[in-house]
């Protein structure tokens, strides 16, 4: 009885004994990708890479056309191909078009012409100029760049001879045009009625100036002085001599050339010459063609 009450007495379920296990996780095993999974993966990266390069071309494009705005804010610029049908036009679309150039050309052209005859502290008598137009003309021309001027002198046309770009060296020849055209859009030229040889030798003055290079006594004229009048140093069909006398004009009375253009602002007469040497012109003419001589001579 006694061991019948004690057999009560035990649990009806065996204690057990608790374990406690420490499981170690096996990593997945990732399935391998099959063909068509790793082609698509290639073309995601293939089209993240060309939409990465079509935005960075994208952005350098924006940079480029912002800085050009900001460069000319004052007028605008327009290119024009006329001979695109012809060799000519096709290397100026390709070398001057589709990268922009011309209009890169222009601005750092005009910005060096600007800077030079118009002092910072003098832009009211700064010409007003709204749109400027390179062109490649359609037809061969007697000039390698001839100048159209509309809207009161405020939008101007720089009309390139084709034949530039025939050249051997015709990067060469369109920036000495480009430069050339520059320099006449920012030249007062006295009201129309300045002399013709004294605006060609003050574009050509400005041109080499504008190249960073000095201007070189023209061997071509080794004559004796010649004093026939005041102004004969100035009056002269050869543009090289004249922009020769206006380089030794200028390192003799610094500033003479700005002083000028901004005297043929309001017109012509030939005393405006004396007025920007501070002195008669016929002095330096003298002077001038005694050095010539005297230089010619040795």
């Amino acid at each position: 009885m006694e061991n019948h009450h004690h057999l009560l007495l035990r649990p009806l379920l065996s204690p057990s004994t608790t374990t406690t296990t420490t499981s170690t996780a096996v990593p997945a095993v990732t399935p391998p990708l099959d063909d068509h999974v790793l082609n698509n993966l290639k073309l995601i990266s293939s089209d993240s890479s060309i939409i990465v390069r079509l935005c960075l071309v994208a952005l350098i494009g924006i940079i480029s056309i912002w800085a050009n705005y900001e460069a000319s804010k004052s007028y605008a610029i327009t290119v024009v191909n006329e001979s695109r049908d012809t060799v000519p036009g096709a290397r100026f679309q390709l070398f001057y078009v589709s990268n922009d150039e011309a209009t890169r050309i222009v601005i750092k052209a005009s910005k060096i012409v600007e800077n030079f005859l118009y002092p910072d502290d003098n832009s009211h008598g700064k010409k007003q100029v709204s749109h400027i137009m390179l062109k490649l003309a359609g037809r061969n021309l007697t000039d390698n760049v001839i100048l159209e001027s509309r809207m009161n002198d405020q939008e101007f046309i720089l009309n390139i001879n084709p034949s530039i770009m025939e050249s051997s060296d015709f990067r060469h020849d369109m920036l000495l045009a480009v430069r050339q055209g520059v320099a006449r859009i920012w030249l007062w030229n006295g009201r129309d009625i300045a002399p013709k040889y004294l605006i060609n030798g003050l574009v050509e003055y400005i041109t080499i100036h504008s190249s960073g290079s000095s201007i070189v006594s023209n061997p071509d004229r080794a004559e004796p002085p010649c004093f026939r009048s005041a102004t004969a140093c100035w009056k002269h069909d050869n543009r090289k001599a004249v922009a020769d006398f206006l380089d030794y004009c200028e390192r003799r009375r610094p500033g003479f050339i700005r002083r000028l253009n901004q005297a043929m602002k309001e017109g012509w007469d030939d005393g405006k010459i004396d007025g920007a040497l501070g002195l008669p012109a016929e002095n330096l003419c003298t002077t001038y063609e005694s050095s010539r001589y005297n230089f010619s001579s040795v």
